[in-house]
């Protein structure tokens, strides 16, 4: 049987090959893996996030910068920010800043920063018509000095109107109130060696078009009075305190002018803020008054960072307000060693500090306690005013009351127990109000002013000054971890060094490979 069942008669007949249908099959399939290339392609070109990943972030934007892009002042602008890169592409820099200029208009979204890049080596036509668009405006800023003799930003936050009149008026001195020029020696940060060379040492490309477009926005900075009769700093040195308080200003798009408080009868109503720094001179009844009335105005913010010892009627003003300065010391102890360099956790609590919370900043130089009334407080709250806690020392610290003594100790009787307060702010009015929000006054206070020295200086403590000075003048969305400096890094090495690694890549390497390859030579003819 089984052979009659593998007889030809018995097999069935093979199905022919529909080739017709197979081919329009395989169309299909072509033209859905087509549509399907095409569609993801598409969708990644419109929805995509991109990645830096650079050993240090050296592309991506601060938090402060990203806040400030996606602030109103950005947003809800009608006509976009015009941002003009004009940096030959042999500049160190150039990578840098076409990176971050990109970044600064994808994230400010919907076409709001218009980003050009102009080479003006390998552009000379648009180069030139650059330089007549803005020749004048850039000789008034720079003392008549020639386009294009370094590289340069152009930050353009000018509106058509005002474009236009100065189309019409070309005789009319040129306004920059709105233009903004960034050149490429601003972007880099700058130290003398021992040879009295000056060197790049870092890049500062982020800060200065930060800065600038923050200029460039507002147009006129914002003033900051500094009451420098009351200061125990030097005023005219260049490694003053001071001097590195009015830079941080500066970088915010902030002009500190220095102004006794013994020559004004009223603060002037062009201050966003006033300071006192490292107050070693009381202020006379008058002058409490003059300090009184700019604190009960609308919008008024005043900043303090104390000294060694606090002067009697400043002291009783901030205590009316639910900061008391302690007359003391914050110190801790190690075995039989005293430390003064206080280390402050920040607290939870003021959007303003909400980078830094549960961040250490650390102080240098003279350090005291700050009694903060945020609890208990019912009569502040019945005069709307409302103090907050911003930094705190660990249990470790005190605040000691004979610093002066011999061997310092504490003692539960008359010195301050930890955790010892270091910041504070108050808010006076109804901050938690839409309709008043932002029509209240502003203090902060913060118990050491020698973290302003540049010796002292650390990043999270300018960037605590810069955020409290936005914060105190009504821009919250600049505060927080602000633009980082990025460092150039010099490997040293000895003479005999240098030669040992030339040596290595001279003769070493390439007698390596050379003997690999007699020995790969030598196994194929065996």
């Amino acid at each position: 049987m089984s052979k009659d069942s593998d007889t030809p008669s018995s097999r069935k007949p093979a199905k022919p090959i529909g080739r017709f249908g197979t081919g329009t099959l395989s169309l299909l399939q072509i033209l859905c893996v087509t549509i399907l290339f095409v569609g993801i392609n598409y969708l990644s070109s419109q929805y995509y996030a991109p990645k830096d990943l650079s050993a240090d972030a050296a592309f991506t934007l601060s938090p402060a910068t990203k806040r400030f892009l996606e602030s109103p002042a950005v947003q809800e602008r009608d006509e976009p920010i015009r941002v003009i890169v004009a940096f030959r592409r042999s500049n160190g820099f150039y990578d840098r800043v076409r990176a971050l200029a990109e970044e600064y208009s994808r994230i400010a979204g919907k076409g709001k920063v218009k980003l050009e890049l102009v080479d003006p080596i390998r552009s000379p036509d648009r180069t030139q018509q650059i330089k007549e668009a803005y020749r004048k405006v850039f000789g008034t800023a720079f003392n008549n000095r020639t386009m294009f003799t370094t590289d340069l930003v152009i930050i353009d936050a000018r509106t058509k109107a005002e474009r236009d009149a100065m189309v019409s008026s070309p005789n009319d001195p040129p306004k920059k109130s709105h233009i903004r020029f960034i050149e490429s020696e601003n972007m880099a940060r700058f130290e003398t060696d021992e040879k009295g060379q000056r060197k790049i040492t870092g890049f500062v490309g982020e800060d200065a078009i930060t800065t600038g477009l923050v200029a460039a926005i507002e147009g006129q900075p914002r003033k900051v009075y500094l009451f420098t009769d009351k200061t125990g700093y030097t005023v005219d040195t260049v490694d003053s305190p001071l001097s590195t308080f009015e830079g941080i200003l500066l970088s915010q798009n902030a002009l500190t002018v220095r102004a006794p408080i013994s020559g004004l009868d009223r603060i002037p109503d062009d201050a966003a803020a006033v300071a006192i720094i490292n107050p070693a001179y009381d202020f006379t009844p008058q002058e409490l008054e003059v300090l009184g009335e700019y604190w009960n105005r609308p919008k008024s913010g005043v900043l303090v960072t104390l000294g060694q010892e606090t002067p009697p009627r400043l002291r009783a003003f901030l205590r009316n307000l639910g900061i008391t300065p302690g007359r003391d010391r914050v110190i801790t102890a190690k075995g039989d060693q005293i430390i003064s360099t206080v280390r402050g956790t920040f607290k939870g609590g003021m959007e303003f500090t909400k980078d830094f919370w549960d961040k250490v900043a650390t102080f240098e130089g003279a350090t005291n306690s700050l009694e903060i009334r945020d609890s208990d407080n019912e009569d502040l709250l019945n005069r709307k005013i409302m103090p907050y806690t911003l930094l705190e020392t660990g249990p470790e610290f005190w605040g000691e009351t004979r610093f002066g003594a011999a061997t310092p100790a504490f003692d539960p009787r008359e010195d301050n127990p930890g955790p010892s307060r270091l910041a504070g702010a108050v808010i006076r009015g109804g901050a938690t109000r839409d309709d008043v929000g932002d029509s209240v006054s502003k203090m902060v206070v913060i118990s050491n002013s020698d973290f302003l020295s540049p010796k002292y200086l650390t990043d999270i403590n300018r960037n605590f000054m810069a955020s409290s000075a936005n914060w105190l003048i009504g821009r919250e969305e600049l505060t927080g971890f602000g633009p980082r400096t990025l460092g150039t890094y010099k490997l040293p090495l000895l003479d005999s060094q240098v030669s040992f690694i030339n040596r290595v890549n001279l003769f070493f390497l390439p007698g390596f490979a050379f003997l690999i390859g007699l020995i790969v030579w030598s196994s194929r003819r065996a």
